[in-house]
């Protein structure tokens, strides 16, 4: 199993999901056939066993780890020495930020927000995690004039 071979897999999914992402939501009715896969976030879903098995592996000692701890800084640190500690954490954040901008894409489309509103906002997801979720908290109250609660 090469590191570098499963970082760049996982990378190239990623972005083909945020591609997907934009494409349904901007298609709707159009591109149907995809509204389960991405809407339904079965690729944050195909990270998160990606994420699982490398972590389950590197655990067992069946790939190379390293020695650390959540403890400290310097524990954590050392964690991310392992490549594929590293994969791993990489994987995480691949596979949240696209499930984040999946929760985004539904909440503003059952609002019908327009995809130009939402482009700074995923990009920000993608590209920040949490700015992009803390930016969508932050807009939505504005974008979204009923004043209805929602859950994202």
């Amino acid at each position: 199993m090469n590191a570098q071979v499963l970082f760049s897999a996982a990378n190239y999914l990623a972005m083909f999901g945020w591609l997907l992402l934009i494409i349904q939501y901007v298609g709707k009715t159009k591109l149907e056939f995809l509204k389960k896969p991405v809407f339904g976030a079965w690729i944050p879903v195909v990270l998160s066993v990606l994420y699982a098995v490398v972590m389950g592996l590197t655990l067992a000692g069946v790939l190379p780890g390293s020695e650390g701890s959540f403890a400290s800084i310097d524990g954590v640190r050392s964690l991310f020495e392992s490549d594929f500690a590293l994969l791993a954490g990489w994987v995480h954040y691949l596979a949240f930020d696209l499930f984040v901008g999946t929760i985004i894409a539904r909440s503003a489309q059952e609002h019908g927000l327009s995809v130009f509103i939402l482009l700074p906002i995923w990009f920000f997801t993608f590209m920040f995690g949490p700015v992009g979720y803390l930016l969508w908290r932050i807009m939505r109250p504005f974008l979204i004039k009923n004043g209805e609660e929602m859950s994202a």
